[in-house]
């Protein structure tokens, strides 16, 4: 009888072919994944790739210059920065938007000082005398600019007379006790009072020499508190100066007027 070979066939346990499996996709990449085709082969796919992050955009520099004065013209630098060190406390970093300097900081401060200046009777009675100032170059502040301007006032004497802070603006060639336009002048009417925080806002309208000024006491006005106008030209230098008025009932050193601090603020 002829003999017959037999091959048997042995059947993957379903152990096995999971094992089969882990080793062909060992070493595939990460990023890539199996997928079962129709015929029970395995097919590798790349995922998708993350979209590149934008790349920063950089700061544009910052130029320092030696005055405001010395200023490249805004139409020949826009887009580019300066640093003042003559506006400002500290200095001040101004950006050019092709028509004007604009400061990058708003509100700029542009000046605070603790001035501790005294005035008393030896003055003199009916005196408008200067404690402090600060002078803003020309065209710091634009046709629509601004100033926040605070004083502080204090009357440590022992007197009762009245007395009368001021807050004033010139140009040119006035001066303090004369040519000034008064943005705040609290006409005397601080008599028991001992200390003050004396606030004007002034905003020029459309134009370098014609201002709207608000006082947060009596001025210019028709009443305590009204809008007044000012024509303050701002394409030249303005001195901004803190005093008082020393009328013949206080010319007494017991009746002394201290201004403790100032500071102006450009709301550009």
């Amino acid at each position: 009888m002829a003999s017959r070979n037999i091959t048997l066939k042995t059947e993957h346990l379903p152990g096995q072919l999971i094992a089969q499996r882990r080793k062909l996709l060992w070493g595939v990449p990460i990023g890539l994944v199996a997928l079962q085709g129709c015929g029970g082969g395995s097919t590798a796919v790349a995922a998708p790739a993350p979209a590149p992050s934008p790349a920063p955009v950089p700061a544009p520099a910052i130029a320092p210059i030696s005055a405001w004065a010395a200023r490249p013209a805004a139409s020949s630098a826009a887009g580019q920065c300066i640093f003042v060190p003559d506006v400002g406390v500290g200095g001040s970093v101004w950006y050019s938007i092709g028509t004007a300097w604009v400061p990058v900081a708003n509100p700029l401060m542009l000046a605070h000082r603790f001035s501790n200046a005294k005035m008393d009777g030896s003055v003199g009675s009916n005196a408008d005398v200067l404690l402090d100032s600060c002078t803003i170059p020309a065209y710091v502040l634009g046709p629509m600019s601004g100033l926040r301007i605070t004083a502080a006032f204090s009357f440590p004497g022992t007197g009762t007379a009245n007395k009368a802070p001021q807050v004033r603006a010139w140009f040119g060639v006035g001066t303090y006790a004369s040519s000034s336009t008064p943005l705040l002048d609290s006409q005397g009417q601080f008599f028991t009072q001992k200390s003050f925080l004396l606030n004007v806002t002034l905003q020029n309208r459309n134009s370098m020499s014609l201002n709207q000024l608000r006082q947060n006491d009596y001025g210019i006005g028709t009443s305590g508190n009204a809008f007044g106008t000012g024509t303050i030209d701002f394409s030249q230098d303005v001195s901004i100066g803190f005093g008082g008025f020393n009328n013949s009932n206080t010319a007494s050193a017991d009746d002394q007027q201290v201004l403790d601090w100032f500071s102006i603020e450009l709301l550009a």
